[in-house]
């Protein structure tokens, strides 16, 4: 299980002897990843009495994927942004085959281009149509869902943001998961919106236009982010705040892969027995 609170605390010491602009997560070192809050970290953020006590990171970023996913499954889908992160919609079209008239409907992510500054990403940005209504996700409505005040819900999800931002800024990869929606890869400069595949299927309801919508890569499934390689072998996973093994790029030798990754590791604040 991740040790969040001591994760964050390295980061915020690297971030100040290294001279960066001081980096703080003071919501998120009270918070759990997975786990129930002991009786201490309960007594220091402020929870709904009205909601049973499982609070937990992923739980606040679970419901900030339910209400991209309830506004992109309308009958007329919406465009949800996520403030910091980028903004969601749905392409429709109508195709003729096999003397029928099939519906397709596409996601599509557009990566915040003042995120895609950190560290000039490649990431096409695609505007919304005009005639698609533009909403936000709401900390009020997330709020709702889980056993926290509005407040410590807005600031675990900035704080889970500017860990993503210095990531980005280390140059490091990652895999930001928007549970039942999709999975945000990030590999050197190349950016991915890889979607769940349960949920192209609630889009679609058709399993023949899911699999066309896969095998033409109109759409990439979240399952094909396990190959994705990185320099390293190993990306950070969000909100679970884990170290993931994947395949390495094989344009490094062993001695490079070794010496960057050692270095990464060090510039987080990390040292050691990093779980396969």
């Amino acid at each position: 299980m991740t040790n969040l609170e001591a994760l964050i605390t390295n980061i915020e010491l690297c971030s100040k002897a290294d001279g960066y602009s001081t980096v703080t997560f003071p919501t998120l070192k009270k918070l759990s990843v997975n786990d129930v809050l002991t009786g201490r970290e309960l007594a220091d953020v402020e929870l709904d009495v009205s909601f049973p006590c499982f609070p937990d990171v992923t739980t606040i970023w679970s419901s900030v994927s339910k209400h991209v996913r309830q506004q992109l499954l309308q009958i007329k889908p919406q465009a949800v942004s996520v403030q910091g992160l980028g903004i969601f919609h749905i392409q429709k079209w109508l195709s003729f085959e096999n003397d029928e008239v099939l519906t397709f409907r596409r996601p599509l992510f557009s990566l915040s281009r003042t995120v895609a500054q950190i560290r000039e990403l490649r990431s096409a940005f695609i505007p919304v149509p005009d005639e698609i209504k533009k909403v936000s996700v709401s900390y009020k409505n997330i709020h709702s869902d889980v056993p926290y005040s509005e407040e410590v819900v807005r600031n675990c999800m900035q704080e889970t943001l500017n860990f993503f931002y210095f990531i980005l800024t280390n140059r490091q990869d990652m895999d930001l998961i928007l549970k039942d929606v999709g999975t945000l890869a990030i590999r050197g400069t190349e950016v991915t919106m890889a979607f769940c595949e349960d949920f192209l299927l609630s889009l679609n309801k058709s399993t023949y236009v899911v699999e066309k919508l896969l095998t033409k890569k109109w759409v990439i499934s979240d399952k094909e982010v396990a190959l994705f390689p990185s320099r390293f072998g190993r990306v950070y996973q969000l909100p679970q705040f884990e170290i993931r093994a994947v395949p390495r790029r094989a344009s490094l030798t062993d001695k490079e892969i070794l010496g960057e990754f050692e270095s990464a590791l060090s510039s987080m604040g990390i040292r050691g027995n990093v779980s396969e």
